[in-house]
């Protein structure tokens, strides 16, 4: 109940911002646009979940389940390859001096600098889509999953080893359980970076179908009020994932490792 509290607290600010921000610019800019504000904004959502008003050919529905789905699949092999890659790293201290110069280099490469590489590779489409948020997410996961394997004391490795315990048990039974929390935060940030990229992604690479080409339609035809119900849809399905999900899974397992009380 505080965290459902707080969530509303926060979003009733940010609306609250909004609301003053759009209204301020309506009665003062000398633009022929207006700022959508939340009610207009609003009640072009409810049209477009309530009374089946098409965006563009398709449902809204159907634009957040395409984009869903590019999220899932790139993000489940950027989860898995950051995890793997980023306990090797972080456990054998000879590779990560080494290892860690190409995840920088490559971590250094915003979003979008990713698209000749993936046109050139995939074309335009979905799969360039799905390559560009695995390429940006994997470096953000493998970077936080390394730094949290290394911020286990090594007294509690030694003290395993001489307790008989080695090999992938190590990994199971003392890397992974001191390092969870670090891991899921890795996954959060991983998770951030890749819902963004992928709206980005949808905009240039021509998919055809989801929230970010949705966007990209209703600017260009100066649809200012169905862009911003499509960002809002954006930052509710965002804060869902984040608030509501993996904070959660942070929370329970950090009152686990006697980290946090009151759970």
């Amino acid at each position: 109940m505080k965290m459902l509290l707080s969530l509303m607290i926060g979003v009733a600010l940010v609306i609250g911002i909004w609301w003053l921000f759009a209204a301020v610019f309506n009665t003062t800019a000398s633009s022929t646009l207006a700022f959508p504000t939340p009610l207009d904004t609003f009640d072009r959502l409810g049209s477009y979940l309530f009374e089946d008003r098409s965006l563009y050919g398709h449902s809204l529905i159907e634009h957040v389940l395409a984009s869903l789905k590019r999220l899932v699949i790139a993000f489940s092999l950027a989860a898995i390859f950051g995890i793997v890659l980023g306990s090797v790293l972080g456990y054998f201290t000879r590779f990560y001096a080494i290892g860690m110069v190409p995840v920088s280099v490559f971590q250094m490469i915003p979003g979008l600098a990713w698209l000749p590489i993936a046109i050139l590779l995939f074309g335009l489409g979905d799969e360039s889509a799905v390559f560009i948020i695995f390429a940006v997410s994997s470096m953000v996961v493998t970077v936080g999953v390394a730094g949290g394997i290394r911020m286990v004391p090594q007294v509690m490795i030694r003290a395993a080893r001489m307790m008989g315990v080695g090999g992938l048990r190590i990994f199971f039974t003392v890397l992974i359980p001191q390092a969870s929390v670090s891991i899921i935060n890795a996954l959060r940030v991983g998770m951030s970076s890749a819902w963004r990229v992928l709206i980005a992604a949808e905009m240039v690479v021509g998919t055809g179908l989801g929230i970010g080409y949705s966007i990209e339609l209703t600017r260009d035809l100066l649809d200012y009020t169905g862009s911003f119900a499509c960002i809002v849809v954006i930052c509710l399905i965002g804060l869902a994932v984040d608030r509501l999900l993996l904070a959660s899974i942070e929370r329970s397992v950090r009152h686990r490792l006697g980290m946090e009380e009151g759970y």
